[in-house]
């Protein structure tokens, strides 16, 4: 199954125009969770003018101010077993919680009623899990996204758009490079650090495979195990995509690389490195060059509320969001980029 969505491509031009025009008011969520990713869910709402917007913790400790602030919030607390509340008709669940409290989120807002659901990255840390998820939702008709915000970016939708009127692109390299940080190991368990390919890089296995199609035929290679993550800290492999595109990617989380994707068309190569960023080159000798994209709302961090609002069903986009599925096949995949054991 390809990840690459329907429809012409759209620059991020005509993205911000989607979101500019879109009514928003009628539209009601539900956030479970209220850390770092809830508070940007909320913020992405808030920004896109969402009518009714719910809030769900554990504790009261974070929420205690919103309802002072904003009036069309309502703040839930106490534990997800415990949540009673009966959703609209099209709400849309957000779920923002630790890795491990993602799974049992989804389905206790499935058997609340909840018919669409988005679940922050990476839905679980095997992929038997998520099509074990995927199988119980899809069986009583719930649509489901995972939230690789980077497939949200603008500047992914405007190197798609740029890459279609090249006709297309031949080939794609990407670097799952991380910037390992000395507070990991106190800050993240040791499950999440122990699948980090998981947990982290499949951001850009993501984004670089919405652009080219699912793997479907790879070779993939593991070297210098590092304490917290015993698979590797180096990785590297290529292969075909299931649109025949041809594919490699590196690794090296000991060195000095960071995250991108290159892509390729007979007329143009594009860097996406940060991210957020394009930078073009049409000649083989000549310098990267950046190229401007259009973004609406720069408060929320990047993809959040461009994925929000496609889940919410207003602007037409939401196939181009990833699905359970998709997020499952991903998944399998990094399990042998990474070397782990399902």
């Amino acid at each position: 199954m390809s990840i690459t969505g329907s429809g012409k491509a759209l620059s991020s031009a005509e993205l911000v125009s989607l979101l500019e025009t879109a009514d928003f008011s009628d539209c009601s969520a539900t956030i479970i969770g209220y850390g770092t990713m809830g508070k940007e869910y909320l913020k992405a709402l808030l920004a896109l003018g969402v009518g009714s917007i719910r809030v769900c913790a554990k504790t009261n400790n974070n929420l205690s101010r919103i309802q002072d602030i904003y009036s069309n919030v309502e703040t839930i607390s106490g534990d997800i077993e415990s949540l009673a509340l009966v959703p609209e008709k099209h709400e849309l669940g957000i779920i923002a919680t630790p890795i491990k409290e993602l799974f049992i989120s989804a389905l206790r807002l499935s058997n609340l009623g909840f018919r669409r659901l988005l679940i922050e990255k990476p839905v679980s840390l095997a992929s038997t899990e998520i099509d074990k998820l995927q199988n119980l939702l899809s069986a009583v008709g719930t649509q489901v996204w995972c939230g690789y915000n980077r497939i949200s970016y603008p500047s992914f939708y405007e190197v798609k758009f740029l890459t279609d009127n090249d006709g297309g692109i031949t080939s794609c390299t990407y670097s799952i490079t991380e910037l390992v940080k000395p507070e990991w190991t106190t800050q993240f368990g040791h499950d999440e650090l122990s699948k980090w390919g998981i947990a982290n890089s499949i951001h850009v296995i993501s984004m670089a495979h919405k652009l080219i199609g699912m793997p479907e035929e790879w070779n993939a290679f593991q070297k210098h195990p590092l304490d917290w993550h015993d698979t590797g800290s180096i990785f590297v492999g290529s292969g075909i995509s299931d649109q025949d595109i041809a594919f490699s990617y590196h690794a090296d989380w000991q060195s000095k690389s960071r995250w991108k994707v290159e892509v390729h068309t007979q007329k143009t190569s594009y860097l996406l490195c940060p991210l957020e960023q394009i930078f073009v080159k049409r000649q083989s000798l000549s310098d990267w060059t950046y190229a401007p994209i259009q973004t609406f709302n720069d408060t929320v961090k990047t993809g959040i509320l461009e994925q929000t609002a496609s889940a919410l069903g207003v602007i037409g986009t939401d196939e181009r969001l990833a699905t359970l599925q998709d997020a499952a096949t991903l998944t399998s995949y990094a399990e042998t980029v990474f070397g782990y054991k399902n």
